[in-house]
């Protein structure tokens, strides 16, 4: 699985610093993770910024460790039984692998759950008020004008979407704010397929929606 358009959206640089840091929390390295699978560009910038942190790193003042550090140390690694991979049969349709760790296999196996005729979904993971989702619209499908409680971000897999922001394809990164109203519209041709990240419930703006929307945990 690979983008075979342009890429046009990034993640912003601090996604990528905190990201290239290690302090990103668990979701975001995923969709930063997955986007870097597509685009060549901010691997590269990834690594940039990972050569600046050891390069600060280096700069900084050593700090003196007690006489039995190093033996301390040995002595825990002794403790220690190393973790080995389960290894895994390699992806039959290009799914990135960080994703497949979450998934347990490829996207064309995931069981989605249908929210109607034209929308499904599965939920990877949540932490408190933040959750990690795969979200499927047939071509034409809309997920309903809303807006957020906090920052939704969304990288297309396969397929792409439309809203009153541009036009995302595989490998685009999509960072929306509290403050947007948008209405994500799936694209004539293949289904679309999408890497989303919620913080916080989505703000439905019609009846329906807003009643179904906690039903299905959105």
């Amino acid at each position: 699985m690979s983008a075979s358009h342009d890429i046009h959206h990034h993640p912003d640089e601090a996604l990528l610093l905190a990201y290239a840091a290690g302090t990103a929390d668990e979701a975001t390295s995923l969709v930063v993770a997955t986007h870097m699978h597509f685009c060549v560009l901010c691997r590269m910038q990834g690594r940039t910024l990972e050569s600046l942190g050891g390069a600060m790193l280096d700069e900084l003042t050593p700090a003196p460790l007690a006489g039995d550090a190093l033996q301390n140390t040995l002595a825990r690694l002794d403790q220690v039984t190393p973790y080995e991979r389960p290894r895994r049969a390699a992806s039959r349709d290009g799914t990135p692998a960080v994703l497949r760790t979450y998934l347990g296999g490829d996207l064309r196996d995931v069981r989605w759950r249908r929210m109607g005729p034209r929308l499904s979904f599965v939920e990877l993971f949540r932490r408190r008020d933040v959750t990690v989702r795969l979200l499927r619209g047939v071509p034409g499908a809309d997920s309903g004008a809303h807006s957020h409680a906090g920052a939704e971000l969304t990288l297309v897999l396969k397929g792409g979407y439309t809203d009153v922001t541009g036009n995302y394809g595989p490998g685009d990164f999509q960072i929306a704010d509290a403050g947007l109203v948008h209405n994500t519209v799936a694209d004539p041709g293949e289904d679309c397929i999408n890497l989303s990240v919620t913080h916080g419930a989505l703000r439905f703006e019609k009846l329906l929606q807003k009643i179904a929307g906690p039903f299905f945990g959105f």
